[in-house]
């Protein structure tokens, strides 16, 4: 692994801060894009960015945090400042609530505009976690002897012997995520069924992949992700139901 790309003097470039800048650079263009194409005012997706790269970033290293609480008390200023540490979920989380203030804010329907930027969010998520696999950031997944595994010896968090390359999986499945949204957009949809199926997908596919991750178990047999992607997948069914049931109501009460 490359977790140091370019280093001179004080210029240091590493591999999962040029992904993740990458991840955002181009989600912000296709955002742009899709705003463009459902009459938007394009100037929303830069109003957006600022907000959500801070949040990304703050709730992130909180959750990292949070859910390594032992080792933040025994060492807080090498978990604060280190390399490594970011947990996608605690991003996903700031980074929805401190968009749905900007949303509102420039007068637009949050679920429409959450739906218009899930495929930008799947394909950042593809990009950012690329950059969790060439750095070496420590999300790896459980030993293995198979065919998939993969050694970190040079990552920012080294490991020698092979374990499953978990980045690599999620990045691949947000990339087909991608292209399933990319399609659905096309087709005349409810408002917020895109978001909705989004976090379905998301919520299922780490659920899944937590089996195979270090990640620590809480009390209820499962890791805090595996809490959170639940959380996602009920919210994602419970909103599909919810919308689908508001829709049918208003043709009732028409009718």
């Amino acid at each position: 692994m490359y977790p140091i790309l370019f280093n001179y003097k004080l210029i240091t470039i590493g591999s999962y801060g040029l992904l993740l800048g990458l991840a955002f650079y181009i989600g912000f263009l296709l955002l742009e894009r899709e705003f463009i194409l459902k009459k938007i005012d394009p100037e929303l997706a830069y109003k957006l960015l600022i907000v959500i790269i801070p949040s990304a970033i703050i709730g992130a290293k909180l959750f990292h945090v949070f859910e390594n609480f032992g080792e933040f008390l025994s060492s807080p200023s090498d978990m604060i400042f280190s390399g490594a540490g970011l947990s996608v979920y605690g991003g996903f989380v700031l980074s929805f609530i401190s968009a749905m203030f900007v949303i509102r804010k420039n007068n637009e329907g949050i679920l429409n505009i959450f739906d218009t930027t899930s495929p930008a969010m799947a394909l950042g998520y593809a990009i950012g976690r690329l950059g969790c696999h060439a750095s070496g950031d420590g999300c790896y997944g459980l030993p293995t002897d198979s065919i998939l595994g993969m050694a970190y010896p040079n990552g920012i968090v080294p490991i020698t012997v092979n374990v499953f390359p978990t980045p690599l999986f999620e990045s691949f499945a947000s990339l087909i995520f991608f292209l399933i949204l990319m399609r659905l957009r096309k087709n005349e949809l409810k408002t917020g069924t895109l978001f909705f199926i989004y976090l379905i997908m998301n919520g299922f596919a780490r659920f899944s992949v937590e089996f195979i991750r270090l990640n620590p178990v809480t009390s209820l047999g499962l890791t805090q992700a595996q809490i959170v992607a639940l959380c996602f997948i009920t919210v994602g069914i419970g909103g599909l139901i919810f919308i689908n049931k508001k829709i049918s109501g208003i043709k009732h009460n028409a009718a």
